[in-house]
């Protein structure tokens, strides 16, 4: 999902198009996704960002509506489709395929009918 506007960025830019490490924001994402052999891939976007990427398929979320209507405006991309999926945030470029692996592997094996990944950062030390 990256349709998000950025607003505590304080940028017009949105925050999963902002450049980070030579790469933008979601396009590490992207790439850990990809690393899993994920497909098919939709980014979901705002209608201000729909071109930002070429050769993907790319839904677009009309209204920021959340994470529930993000899901909801890939669902026409996804029909015929009869996998798992994987929802992903645009704004998270610390997953890595490894940890995605993993977190896929979890819940296949316990037979899950959802998962959510969450963590706990590390306290910040002075």
């Amino acid at each position: 999902m990256a349709a998000g506007l950025g607003t505590r960025m304080r940028s017009a830019v949105p925050k999963h198009l902002h450049p980070l490490l030579g790469r933008r924001v979601v396009d590490w994402v992207i790439g850990a996704a990809e690393g899993l052999g994920a497909g098919p891939l939709v980014v979901v976007t705002s209608p201000d960002a729909r071109d930002a990427f070429p050769g993907r398929r790319v839904a677009v979320q009309e209204q920021a509506l959340g994470t529930g209507d993000a899901v909801r405006a890939a669902r026409s991309d996804l029909e015929g489709f009869d996998g798992g999926i994987l929802v992903l945030n645009g704004d998270v470029p610390g997953l890595t395929t490894v940890l995605l692996a993993e977190l896929v592997q979890t819940h296949r094996s316990v037979g899950a009918a959802a998962t959510v990944f969450s963590c706990e950062p590390a306290q910040l030390h002075a």
